[in-house]
């Protein structure tokens, strides 16, 4: 009737529990958001793959409910025995999704207060992840890269405004070439309304070993260029409507670089890495202990394929970036405790709450479900997941969240190291895996705060 850490009937516990359980079950285990992207997808499947999805969602909705049972309702609240069920969970998620290896922490009153490594970060060599480990976290670089434009914000010597044009800084007049009387302002870089469409940059191979040089994006993106095309901007004015862009982030990159004439990388070492402590951070993998990084793989056929360790070059101030979750939880602290860690403060309060604040409340992607702050990604109060705030990151084979319950700043960050082809099944299982792992560590929060 009642569990040893907590008596509460049954009844009442369920009551509780209303608001998360008057949805179907799906929607625990996906977001809103990938229904969306793969609704069309699902209905187009083969019969026979369409009855192996159901029949492994069905036992695995099954398998979760049940655990649930027994971790919440007959266990007492961080034992052995719970620790052990929600390790079970974690690890079912991970070959759900094709997840090699997941570092993964818990952080609350401005602290670490729970880490775990599971899997392999090298498994030829069995090498289980800690939290030194480091990863490749694709587009949580963004953040990095807003957070250094913001510090130069609040230095007045370089005297701009956040609604100021940006071709000031650049070598080139930067303008939509299909509304050239309106300017494109940093605010709009930093919360996505710029009106770039990224369309096909991932496929001008000729930049992709230019290391860390961000000036393609002229020839990517003026008129001039050797590489440009129409469908790198949209049909809309600047300011008039969101669209999530990476090339935008590389230009502010790029920015950054001609206002300061450091190189992004030096700026961050100087400014935010060195000061916060994050010893095991940079854009650069050359720079890196690469034996500490994680190792890169692919899932084919059930098989984890090693890829080499690569270093996306121009994709720096949008993705590039190679961190620890220790590091990447230094971070954030400062983000959520008014720009200080350890008594060094990088930004002041003001400026972290702008950045933190929805810039364009009538723009929004995916239906209404996701806004932008500055660098931030920002979810409505009404979203159907356990956070409001953070960003995530993806790229080939790395993976990447960050994400904040803005009630009570407890968040979570974790990282893992494998991709799969990109085919509707796979990628959807991943899907599910992801949001239940975020679901899963926000209750492991939740029952640690509870009880400590």
């Amino acid at each position: 009737i009642c569990s040893l850490g907590d008596c509460r009937p049954i009844q009442a516990r369920l009551q509780a529990q209303n608001n998360i359980q008057h949805r179907s079950m799906f929607f625990k285990f996906i977001t809103l958001k990938n229904l969306i992207y793969y609704q069309n997808n699902i209905i187009s499947m083969p019969r026979k793959m369409k009855k192996l999805f159901v029949v492994s969602l069905v036992i695995l909705l099954i398998f979760l409910n049940i655990s649930n049972l027994a971790g919440k309702n007959t266990v007492k609240a961080n034992s052995p025995i719970e620790d052990n069920a929600f390790n079970l969970k974690i690890n079912l998620m991970m070959r759900l999704a094709h997840i090699q290896s997941i570092s993964a922490c818990i952080i609350k009153n401005n602290s670490m207060v729970w880490y775990h490594g599971y899997g392999f970060s090298n498994k030829a060599f069995l090498q289980r992840p800690s939290k030194d480990t480091m990863y490749m976290i694709g587009s949580i670089s963004k953040v990095i890269t807003a957070t250094a434009l913001m510090q130069l914000y609040e230095n007045e010597s370089y005297d701009f405004d956040l609604d100021d044009s940006v071709s000031k800084w650049l070598p080139f007049d930067f303008k939509n070439p299909k509304y050239p009387d309106v300017n494109i302002t940093f605010r709009m870089l930093l919360a996505h309304q710029s009106s770039i469409h990224d369309h096909d940059h991932f496929g001008t191979v000729k930049y992709l070993f230019q290391y860390h040089h961000y000036s393609y994006v002229e020839e990517i993106l003026m008129p001039y260029g050797e590489e440009y095309h129409p469908e790198y901007w949209g049909d809309y004015p600047p300011g008039a409507g969101a669209n999530y862009s990476n090339l935008g982030f590389t230009l502010l990159g790029y920015i950054i670089e001609m206002m300061t004439n450091q190189s992004l990388e030096q700026y961050c070492q100087d400014h935010i890495f060195k000061p916060l402590e994050m010893k095991n951070t940079s854009f650069y993998l050359d720079n890196s202990d690469k034996s500490n990084l994680a190792t890169p793989y692919y899932w084919v056929g059930g098989l984890y394929l090693r890829i080499p360790k690569n270093d996306f070059k121009f994709y720096d101030p949008c993705g590039g970036l190679f961190t620890t979750v220790e590091d990447l939880s230094h971070f954030l602290i400062a983000h959520l405790n008014g720009g200080v860690y350890d008594n060094v403060s990088i930004l002041d309060n003001s400026t972290l709450d702008l950045m933190h604040t929805v810039q364009y409340p009538n723009s929004s992607i995916y239906q209404d479900l996701l806004r932008f702050g500055l660098g931030w990604l920002v979810w409505p109060d009404s979203n159907d997941e356990p956070y409001q705030m953070g960003h995530g990151g993806d790229l080939i084979c790395y993976h990447a969240k960050m994400l904040v319950r803005t009630s009570d700043n407890v968040s979570i960050i974790y990282f893992y190291n494998s991709g799969s082809l990109p085919r509707i099944l796979p990628k959807l299982l991943n899907a599910i895996g992801e949001a239940q792992i975020n679901n899963l560590l926000f209750e492991k929060a939740d029952s640690l705060i509870k009880h400590h």
